[in-house]
């Protein structure tokens, strides 16, 4: 059975958290983990690249000399693509740019399930209880960091409740603070170890547990 690091924030005492269901013994697929991360990242491009074409540019469409007798090659105005300020050829629209990869969710589901199940296979996942800050503190957060002896990056979920934390957390190199809905397959992956507050942890468990 996979185990999560239960560590208390107050005492710093540390105990074995068990992990059970498929949200931690799903066992990893790596095609469909990589269409989950190229889904999440396709989602995330704001899509704003947009080229003009010939028609779209401003100026006149004199042509520039007559046919013959100048000696040069022959052209019309001054708009055409092989031209310095001319329209281009071939490139991005705004209406091309809606060709987002998709997954359905039974593979979304999958993929999120193994990568929190690899997490907990390598013993990367922690829980933090009784985390609560008087006042946002860095320095707290980083002897917690210390104590639990994370390398990084590092990703910590945390919920509403968890506000003076966040702001404690933030500041730290190499920590990325989320909410239950901001982070996806992309964050997990890229994180060498997770931490959950215990809030955190429920609530994720709880959904899930709903879900399936």
């Amino acid at each position: 059975m996979a185990r999560a690091r239960l560590f208390d924030a107050r005492s710093g005492e540390s105990s074995d958290l068990d992990l059970s269901g498929p949200l931690f013994e799903t066992e990893p697929k790596e095609h469909v983990i990589h269409r989950a991360v190229v889904a999440e990242l396709d989602a995330r491009r704001r899509f704003t690249a947009s080229t003009k074409g010939r028609n779209e540019i401003a100026g006149s469409g004199r042509k520039l000399y007559r046919q013959k007798g100048t000696g040069r090659a022959r052209a019309g105005d001054a708009k055409p693509h092989n031209r310095v300020g001319g329209g281009t050829w071939g490139g991005p629209k705004p209406k091309d740019n809606r060709s987002h990869k998709r997954i359905n969710r039974k593979e979304a589901r999958a993929a999120f399930h193994g990568a929190l199940s690899a997490k907990a296979v390598d013993g990367e996942l922690y829980v933090l209880d009784s985390l609560s800050f008087d006042k946002p503190s860095t320095r707290q957060a980083r002897d917690l960091i210390l104590g639990l002896e994370l390398e990084g990056p590092t990703l910590v979920v945390v919920t509403e409740d968890d506000e003076r934390a966040e702001l404690s957390f933030r500041n730290l190199s190499k920590v990325t603070v989320v909410g239950p809905y901001e982070y996806g397959v992309y964050e997990l992956l890229r994180a060498r170890e997770v931490v959950f507050s215990r809030a955190a942890y429920e609530k994720l468990v709880g959904e899930r547990q709903e879900d399936s």
